[in-house]
Order: structure tokens, then sequence, then C-alpha cells
């Protein structure tokens, strides 16, 4: 069945393509199984599954995409504080539409979990809006901390400083909105 030749090549006896590509294998699959567990790349708090399950509900009613590199989650005191980002929401056109492709709008919502109770989630920022940068939490109140539009501002670089505030009860979360000073 041969033509008669013996291969001359040896194998290098420093070469283990099957311990190499095994150890590749292990290294990935552990980045795949540990990713989602544990804190944030960013350092900050897991989302409690109750607080995601809210997430995608409202990303799914929307028809919209989350962009979730953006999200931030503020945890203090028995009360857990996400913030995420809506994109290009489809809800009011065509069903045949893919989710997240109906526009180029973003919008910032707040979902929060205290007490066991999960809150609706309600808008905090987005295009032309504030573009929040950091959240606390103390004494039931969140306060969102970020940048808003100037008049000379481009849609790419807001540059006035803003704060919104809001509390969390029973019946949900509520901007608090104070007098102008």
């Amino acid at each position: 069945m041969g033509h008669g030749l013996r291969s001359t090549r040896r194998p290098s006896p420093n070469r283990d393509p099957y311990g190499t590509l095994a150890m590749t294998l292990l290294a990935l699959t552990s980045l795949v199984v540990l990713l989602p567990i544990g804190a944030h790349a960013d350092g900050g708090p897991t989302t409690p599954v109750q607080v995601e399950n809210a997430i995608r509900h409202h990303i799914a009613s929307l028809r919209a995409v989350e962009y979730r590199e953006a999200r931030r989650v503020t945890a203090v005191e028995g009360t857990t504080v996400a913030i995420y980002t809506a994109e290009g929401a489809c809800a009011g056109f065509s069903l045949r539409a893919k989710p997240g492709t109906c526009s180029n709008n973003w919008v910032r919502y707040m979902v929060a979990l205290s007490d066991g109770r999960t809150t609706q989630p309600l808008e905090v920022g987005g295009k032309g809006d504030l573009s929040d940068t950091s959240t606390t939490i103390s004494q039931g109140v969140i306060e969102v901390t970020g940048l808003s539009f100037g008049p000379g501002d481009s849609m790419c670089c807001p540059s006035v400083p803003k704060t919104k505030e809001f509390r969390i009860s029973p019946s949900g979360l509520s901007q608090i909105v104070r007098p102008p000073q």
C-alpha cells in the first residue's frame, strides 16, 4: 500500500501539542465560566438575580438592546441600584424590526432592590440629558451625578455638572425635585 518511503522526521522531544492545546482550552473555559461570577470588570458588585430579571424584562419590553459594558451597580446598606443603558428601542415600530436597530438613541434607566422588592425601571438620563458618572446611596436617597449639556456643547461632550436625586420607597423610585436656588 505504501510507496516504500518512510518519514525521517522525528517529533521534537520538547513538543507536546496535546498538552499545550489542553492548557489553552482549560484557560479559555475558565474565563468563560468565571467571568460572570464575582465582581464586574470595574470591581463593582454583581447584579442580583431579581435586578437582572427586571432589566432583561424591561429591555425586552422596549425591544431594545442593553449596552452591558455601561451598566453600573451600587450596593449600600441592603439596597442595590443598577443603572443600565437601553439602545435602539423598537417598541412602537414594525414587529419585523430587529430589537435594538430602530434608532441611534440611548436612554439610561435605574432599577433598585431594597427590602426584597425590586422597583420598576425609571429613566435617569440618556442622549441629550444626564450622562451619569457616579451613584451614591444614603438613607433611602439615591444620588446620580454626571454631566449634562450646556448651550455650546455638542452631542458628544456634555460639560455641565449635574446631580439628580431619587427616593426609594415601598411604592418604587421617584425623583426628588428641589426648588432652584
